[in-house]
């Protein structure tokens, strides 16, 4: 076997790339909602930091039952199409047509308009988030999902950096800017990256061919020992408490993740403003900087989780987003060097998250993915409804304290993840043992 003579284990890199594309326009959306909406709120219609982070807080509030009420309703699917597309297609149309109309409704000074438009972006994108990181477990095998999730974030995090030089290049430095530009452009990215990802990638094959995959590395996934039965409650069953428990703190650990994630990019144009003296869309580096630590940790983390575990790898990047947010508090006033600092917390961000999330697909089996996918982002929403709010009523009164919060959020982060015992998958001699026991 090729994988035996290399000594390396084979890993489709196009089919996780091209799964990936969806991600991209959906997350992309992010940075320019988190950057741009804020500065609508207190900039148009005179918000306050504190009702702005409430604003905010709306999209996460709906993402608690709608994020894995979707996931679930993308497990039981039974399209031709297969069980993430259909959502991920619908979600995408209508995101495509509501995210222009947000800055259209700030042009024309409606308040309400502004809202009914956030909201009604905020559901499409809800319909299809969670089907766009479950369609890249569906299509990886079990023991690659940690470079599944790699490749996944690369092109998102890809794309976000392209939205990210756009808001820098489309946002001029006045009072009152035009952010339609840029809002029609991200609509036209999450377009895009749909259709291509329906064009070029047919699930239920993809998924066929993850399955022949595993069952060379002695995997079958259809002996999963779980149940999803309706007569078991429609509840996947983890008998071992120990496993329970290892699922709750890794959830526990994303609601810190998130906590301090958020509250970071609500607030860093406006106190990248009041601290760094930056105008209109310059905040916009810090946050390339950021992305771009993410974008290269991506592979090389993923290569050092299948030799050394996932958990070291999250826990160690944990450390490094504590103590860059510490240096970054202690001293405030802006310096070129501090783009470094940022280069290595997006580091410590993206492989944290890279590695979490393929350790609670651990406890899951194929057929609930969309539910556990869904769990995941339920602690997420759950954590960016309170962050906006608790953040920005710190804004309010202690602007300067906003990165020892954040510190203090991934210093939690770190605690909880570290009591978790489950969650490691195969390494990469354990997979070319499996692989030479089944060739024999």
């Amino acid at each position: 076997m090729a994988a035996q003579r290399s000594g390396k284990v084979p890993f489709d890199w196009r089919r996780c790339a091209v799964a990936a594309l969806p991600f991209m326009g959906m997350i992309s959306f992010w940075q320019v909602f988190d950057g741009l909406v804020p500065k609508m709120l207190t900039g148009t219609f005179g918000l306050s930091n504190a009702e702005t982070g409430v604003v905010m807080a709306l999209d996460n509030i709906f993402g608690l039952f709608l994020l894995p009420w979707f996931g679930i309703q993308s497990d039981h699917c039974t399209s031709r199409l297969g069980r993430r597309t259909p959502f991920i297609l619908w979600g995408s149309a209508v995101a495509a047509v509501a995210v222009p109309l947000i800055a259209v409704a700030n042009n024309l000074g409606s308040f309400w308009l502004l809202i009914a438009m956030i909201l009604l972006t905020l559901v499409a994108i809800c319909a299809y988030r969670t089907c766009t990181v479950a369609i890249i477990a569906d299509v990886t095998p079990r023991p690659l999902r940690t470079r599944g999730d790699s490749v996944n974030k690369i092109v998102g995090y890809a794309g976000t950096g392209v939205m990210l030089v756009a808001i820098g290049l489309l946002v001029p430095a006045v009072e009152h800017p035009d952010y339609l530009p840029i809002f029609l452009l991200q609509g036209v990215v999450i377009a895009v990256s749909a259709v291509v990802y329906r064009l070029a990638l047919d699930e239920p094959r993809a998924v066929r061919q993850m399955h022949e995959e595993s069952l060379a590395m002695g995997i079958d996934e259809s002996e999963i020992d779980v149940s999803d039965d309706p007569q078991d409650g429609g509840t996947e069953r983890i008998k071992d408490p120990d496993v329970r428990r290892s699922v709750a703190y890794l959830l526990g650990g994303v609601f810190f993740y998130y906590m301090a994630y958020n509250a970071m990019t609500t607030n860093i144009s406006r106190y990248a403003g009041d601290f760094f003296a930056m105008q209109g869309g310059q905040y916009a580096i810090i946050n390339i900087a950021t992305i771009a630590g993410g974008l290269l940790s991506y592979v090389p983390m993923a290569r050092l989780s299948m030799r050394v575990g996932r958990k070291r790898v999250a826990l160690g990047s944990g450390i490094v987003m504590t103590l860059g947010c510490l240096v970054m508090w202690a001293f405030p006033s802006f310096s070129p060097a501090y783009y470094a600092i940022f280069l290595l917390m997006g580091a410590g961000l993206g492989a944290y998250d890279l590695c979490v999330y393929p350790m609670i697909l651990e406890g899951c089996s194929e057929k609930t993915v969309g539910r556990y996918s869904g769990y995941y982002y339920t602690v997420s929403m759950a954590a960016q409804v309170v962050t906006p709010i608790a953040s920005g009523a710190l804004m309010d009164v202690a602007e300067g304290q906003l990165f020892l919060y954040v510190a203090a959020m991934s210093a939690a982060m770190v605690a909880v993840t570290a009591l978790a015992k489950h969650g490691d998958s195969l390494t990469t001699a354990q997979i070319l043992e499996r692989e030479r026991s089944v060739g024999e």
